[in-house]
């Protein structure tokens, strides 16, 4: 009879940690739920087998070029050969394939992982903790604009990107003869256009000589894009090229029409 009771609470306490882990699994990795599907792989195993995996960084090349997992190939999941890409690279190598993106709230690599899936491409995962809890976890195995290992202290924390960032109304408001504004955005994001007399476009890729002349003229350097995610990367150029004068809008142009048009004329 002890026996038993020991054996059931012993069950009892398996199934409590099994709930408590998956638990834990959902607050850590907030995706998992919505994609259960999609295998992943943890950053320990992933490190482990580095060097027999074929790495797949699904995010734009700016991303990619700005800081990446070592060894990594760059094909946007937005690109239109995505899939032809990935196929030609199975033809020719038999490896497992694992993609990646930004972190646990970046649902690109879930997205690739299954659309790979759905055009029968197997043995495939995401590693969902992201390139930042990676170059955390294996700096000797990441590379920061071209720079490899990553001195971690080079890494922009969320205070020092914050520091930078203006609200709406306080963007607007500094704009002005000494500042230059510029839109980020990609083409295919330009559907609706704002601050038409005083922004000037340039991609995230093709920046590098308006940030030059700002500089030279001393000019500070207001920047928006789509929904304030490709300022974060843009942040680790401002920083090498010793551009301290600049701001971000808060939300990029998503953030500029709530401001404008309110939560729920906007939504």
């Amino acid at each position: 009879m002890r026996l038993s009771i020991s054996v059931f609470l012993c069950l009892g306490l398996m199934g409590n940690l099994g709930q408590m882990a998956f638990a834990a699994s959902k607050a850590e990795f907030p995706l998992r739920e919505k994609y259960p599907s999609v295998p992943t792989i943890s950053h320990d195993k992933l490190y482990r087998q580095l060097d027999s995996t074929v790495l797949i960084d699904v995010r734009s090349k700016f991303e990619f070029d700005t800081l990446h997992i070592q060894n990594a190939v760059n094909i946007s999941i937005s690109n239109a050969g995505f899939i032809t890409r990935l196929m030609r690279i199975r033809e020719r190598d038999l490896s497992p394939i694992v993609f990646y993106c930004n972190g646990i709230t970046c649902a690109k690599s879930y997205k690739a992982c299954d659309k790979a899936v759905k055009f029968g491409i197997k043995d495939v995962s995401t590693f969902d903790l992201g390139i930042f809890g990676w170059t955390k976890a294996y700096p000797d195995a990441a590379v920061l604009l071209g720079e490899s290992p990553v001195p971690l202290d080079k890494l922009i924390d969320e205070k020092q990107h914050q520091a930078h960032i203006l609200s709406p109304a306080d963007f607007v408001g500094a704009i002005g003869k000494n500042a230059m504004v510029i839109d980020i955005r990609e083409h295919f994001q330009r559907d609706v256009i704002i601050l038409t007399k005083v922004t000037r476009v340039a991609s995230s890729d093709k920046i590098l000589g308006l940030i030059n002349k700002a500089k030279k003229e001393g000019m500070t350097l207001l920047i928006y894009d789509a929904v304030g995610k490709q300022t974060r990367w843009l942040q680790y150029l401002l920083e090498k090229e010793g551009v301290k004068d600049y701001f971000f809008m808060a939300g990029g142009l998503k953030g500029y029409l709530k401001a404008s048009l309110g939560p729920s004329e906007y939504d």
